[in-house]
């Protein structure tokens, strides 16, 4: 698994073994035989060095850090068969992170491998935040990504806080635990980002020779950088793994 130095082993194991916290005040568990599997994980899709724009981007490495992953049971228990009577509509499933990765790495990275009570799931959300790892690559950054422009060596990175919201029932299928396995994978399509944002615009203003697009604006990229920032959140996706 290619994660970063913050997804140590305690951590690890920590949330593929049990983490869960179910927010109510029923401090009972849920018994075993009223759970299934859920497995999460993340990639990238980026295949190709030309954008629509005319400008050649490559891409060497895409790094994120998901502070904490939540799932929300659907809103009303009356329509949900596998409701066990314990958790309600109201209780979110809290996985605690960070979970730090190269998005890049070729192959989809499990984040969550964990055991949750049955019940019919309408969303999923996770946060992004900044690491506070100063160890890691993305310590005080949420985003980083890496490349070149027209040949040109580029590195983006952002410091936002910020939470992703997506719905399983966007095409009338909800994520159904009951007492199965299932497999959710987030996918961040960067083809279509490089395609929407025009980087050939890009400037690297202090001359080092490396073109930074950042909120801090080394190289006067700061619009960019926001462009890019939001282009990225909007291309963020569900897919059948």
């Amino acid at each position: 698994m290619n994660v970063l130095k913050k997804m140590k082993f305690g951590v690890l194991a920590l949330s593929l073994v049990t983490v869960f916290t179910a927010c109510s005040s029923d401090d009972d568990a849920a018994p075993s035989a009223n759970e299934g599997t859920l497995k999460i994980s993340a990639k990238a899709n980026y295949q190709k060095a030309m954008s629509r724009t005319g400008e050649s981007v490559t891409l060497s490495k895409f790094l994120v850090n998901f502070k904490e992953i939540e799932l929300e049971r659907k809103g009303n228990d009356s329509d949900d068969p596998n409701f066990d009577g314990f958790y309600g509509s109201d209780d979110d499933i809290e996985l605690k992170g960070p979970f730090e990765v190269n998005l890049l790495s070729g192959k989809s990275i499990q984040l969550i491998d964990i055991k949750i009570p049955n019940g019919i799931y309408e969303e999923i959300e996770f946060e992004f935040d900044k690491s506070e790892d100063p160890e890691s690559e993305l310590f005080e950054k949420s985003m980083k990504m890496t490349g070149e422009i027209n040949g040109k060596p580029f590195v983006f990175w952002h410091d936002f806080e910020d939470d992703i919201e997506i719905d399983f029932g966007n095409d009338g299928k909800y994520l159904v635990i009951d007492n199965n396995t299932q497999e959710v994978v987030i996918n961040f399509n960067l083809n279509a980002v490089i395609d929407v944002v025009n980087l050939s615009t890009a400037t690297d203003n202090d001359g080092d020779g490396i073109i930074t697009i950042s909120p801090n604006d080394e190289d006067g990229n700061r619009t960019l950088a926001k462009v890019l920032k939001e282009a990225i959140k909007a291309q963020i996706d569900l897919l059948d793994d």
